[in-house]
C-alpha cells in the first residue's frame, strides 16, 4: 500500500509540474524529491553565486535546490528568526566581506554553519558564527582560551573567514570550489578533484555534507533575497512572512537555537544516490600527492564540450562548445560558445594529446574573437591529456581549457 502511495505522488507530481499544491504541502516527504521523476526541473530563474552561474538547466543540480529550499520551508518559525538575525548582523558582516574583496554571497555561509549564533558548538568542536576548529582559529590569529574564545567575536571572527577564504580562493580559483573546501577541506577536495579528473563543483561526486553544502548557502540567498520567484515551491503562508516587515530593534538572545538541530545536520544524512560511496573518502596516500601545479589550472580554467571531431592527427580542427559561463582572459565567455581547436601535436611516447584554440566565436554577439586557450590535464594543470584510447574520443567530450 505504502508503494502505491508513493507511486501516485511522483506520478501526481509529474503530471502537475511540481505545482503549489504539492510543495505547500509540509507533509511531503522530502527524501522524495531527491528521488524526483524525470520530468523535474520546474522553470527555474537564474542562481548566481558570487557571480557565477548556476547551472539549472542540469536536472540534479536543480532537484537539489529545489530539495534545500523545501526544507527550509518546512520550518517556517525558523526561517523567520534566521530572518530577523540577518538583517542585524549582515549590516555588520558586509562591510568586513568587501574590505577583504571577498562576495556578499558568502554572508550566508554562517547561516549554514550556525544559524548565526556566536556560541554555536559542533559535535567535533568547531565554535562560533563561523564554526572554526580551535587549530584553525588559532591559525588565522583568533585567541582562543577559556573565558576569551574569539570565535564568538563577530568582528574577528569574520575578519579570519575573510582571510581564510582569500586562501582557499587563490588556491582553487573559483568562488564556489572555497565554499566547498570550507567546509570540505582543501586537502580532500583537491584529492577528489584529482581522482575525478576535474574540477566542477555540481559535477564533483563529494561525500553528501559537501554535496548539499553550497544548495544550502543558496537556498538561504534565495528564500531571503529572491523568495517571490519561487511561487509554487515556497508555501503561500511563508511568501506572506517573508515580504512582511521585521520587528525593528527586536532582539534576539544570542543563546537561542535558532535552527533545530536535526535540520542543522539534516544535509549530512542525505545520501546523494549518484554519488559514489566510496568519493568522499580521502585516504592519507592521496593527501601526499603534491599538486603544485593544480593551482595554475583553476585560475582562468574554462569547459568545453566536443561536438565536432575530425580525423586524430595533427593540424585537424576540432569544434567545442563551452559547457558554463565563465572569465578567460580577463573577457566574459557564456555557455553555448564556440571553440575551434586544432590539434597541435599527438605524442605516441607519452600518448599525450596537445589542443589548442586561437579563436572564440561568441553566440550571443556573433562575432569572434581572437583568444589563445589550450587543453590541460584538470588535475595537474599541464598541458595536453592523456589518451588512454581512442573510444575516448567523442561527441560529448569535456575538457579543461586555460588561457595561454
Amino acid at each position: 500500500m505504502k508503494l502505491i502511495v508513493i507511486v501516485a505522488l511522483l506520478t501526481k507530481l509529474c503530471l502537475m509540474g511540481f505545482s503549489a499544491l504539492a510543495f505547500a504541502n509540509p507533509s511531503v516527504d522530502p527524501a522524495l524529491l531527491a528521488d524526483a521523476p524525470r520530468t523535474f526541473p520546474p522553470r527555474l530563474s537564474p542562481v548566481y553565486f558570487c557571480g557565477e552561474s548556476v547551472p539549472l538547466h542540469e536536472e540534479a543540480v536543480a532537484r537539489r535546490l529545489v530539495s534545500a529550499l523545501v526544507r527550509n520551508t518546512n520550518q517556517a518559525q525558523a526561517l523567520m528568526l534566521i530572518r530577523q538575525r540577518s538583517a542585524e548582523f549582515f549590516p555588520v558582516i558586509e562591510p568586513i566581506l568587501e574590505r577583504h574583496r571577498i562576495p556578499l554571497d558568502f554572508k550566508y555561509l554562517p547561516l549554514v554553519e550556525s544559524a548565526l549564533r556566536g556560541f554555536a558548538v559542533s559535535p567535533k568542536g568547531a565554535v562560533g558564527y563561523w564554526q572554526f576548529m580551535p587549530a584553525t582559529a588559532r591559525e588565522l590569529g583568533l585567541s582562543v582560551k577559556p573565558g576569551h574564545d574569539e570565535r564568538q567575536n563577530l568582528v574577528k571572527s569574520t575578519t579570519a573567514a575573510c582571510r581564510y577564504l582569500r586562501y582557499l580562493h587563490d588556491q582553487l580559483g573559483s568562488w564556489t570550489l572555497a565554499a566547498a573546501a570550507y567546509n570540505n577541506g582543501i586537502g580532500a577536495l583537491l584529492s577528489n578533484i584529482r581522482r575525478q579528473q576535474h574540477r566542477d563543483y555540481y559535477s564533483l561526486h563529494l561525500n553528501a555534507e559537501t554535496g548539499q553544502y553550497l544548495y544550502r548557502i543558496l537556498a538561504f540567498k534565495e528564500l531571503l533575497t529572491n523568495y517571490q520567484h519561487y511561487e509554487g515551491i515556497i508555501p503561500e503562508r511563508l511568501l506572506a512572512l517573508l515580504n512582511g516587515p521585521l520587528e525593528k530593534g527586536a532582539s534576539l538572545p544570542d543563546s537561542e537555537a535558532i535552527l533545530p538541530e536535526g535540520l542543522l545536520d539534516e544535509s549530512t544524512q542525505l545520501a546523494d544516490n549518484v554519488v559514489d560511496a566510496d568519493a568522499g573518502r580521502v585516504s592519507t596516500d592521496d593527501l601526499a600527492i603534491a599538486l603544485p601545479n593544480a593551482a595554475d589550472v583553476f585560475r582562468g580554467g574554462i569547459k568545453a564540450k566536443l561536438v565536432e571531431a575530425a580525423a586524430l592527427q595533427r593540424g585537424q580542427t576540432w569544434v567545442f562548445h563551452l559547457t558554463r559561463d565563465g572569465l578567460a582572459d580577463g573577457k566574459t565567455v557564456e555557455e553555448g560558445d564556440i571553440l575551434y581547436a586544432i590539434i597541435e601535436d599527438i605524442d605516441p611516447k607519452t600518448n599525450r594529446l596537445y589542443l589548442r584554440a586561437d579563436k572564440l566565436y561568441s553566440s550571443l554577439e556573433k562575432h569572434t574573437y581572437e583568444l589563445a586557450l589550450a587543453v590541460v590535464d584538470a588535475a595537474t594543470g599541464r598541458l595536453g591529456i592523456t589518451l588512454s584510447d581512442v573510444e575516448n574520443v567523442k561527441t560529448g567530450w569535456i575538457l579543461t581549457w586555460k588561457t595561454l
